[in-house]
């Protein structure tokens, strides 16, 4: 077959979509655990506790300070 009648594909590094698609599965469990481990690491602090946790819509509810002001020491 010539050369210009031949499909090109879209790669980097050697890495095209159909390789690609086999590791569809391990990317989503390794996105999903590095997620879980970013907010459970990030859960004490304040401005990532409102900007994100609280708006989730299980676990927020977890997140939101219902302390009555008198309780809190400052």
């Amino acid at each position: 077959m010539p050369s210009f009648l031949r499909k090109s594909q879209i790669g980097l590094n050697g890495f095209t979509p159909e390789r690609l698609r086999g590791y569809t599965n391990t990317l989503v469990l390794w996105g999903g655990a590095a997620g879980f481990a970013v907010s459970l690491f990030l859960s004490d602090v304040p401005l990532f506790r409102k900007d994100v946790l609280i708006k989730v819509p299980v676990v927020g509810n977890y997140f939101i300070d219902k302390t009555p002001d008198s309780d809190k020491p400052f």
